[in-house]
């Protein structure tokens, strides 16, 4: 769960540092736990970033099999959420 409460004044790749994720259910282990929350971060800027004036609160729920850092596996995630969006 995201809080898209404040606008970001940056545009950068980076996820706006307003934003706090939580996890509300499971998360299966800390390295499980943080790249849900890095996702989550980063998907929230996304969306903040294309409507600044959006306050919704966004729930996030992912369904990996397998705890994946690649960074390639990473970046093909969000690219795919910035064509969904």
């Amino acid at each position: 769960m995201v809080d898209l409460g404040l606008p970001s004044g940056s545009r950068g790749l980076l996820p706006s540092v307003h934003l706090t994720p939580k996890t509300l259910l499971g998360g299966g282990g800390d390295e499980r736990e943080t790249l849900g929350q890095l996702y989550a971060a980063q998907i929230a800027s996304l969306v903040s970033t294309r409507n600044p004036e959006d306050r919704r609160t966004l729930v996030l729920g992912l369904g990996l099999g397998k705890v994946d850092t690649a960074r390639e596996a990473f970046f093909d995630t969000v690219e795919l959420v910035q064509k969904v969006l």
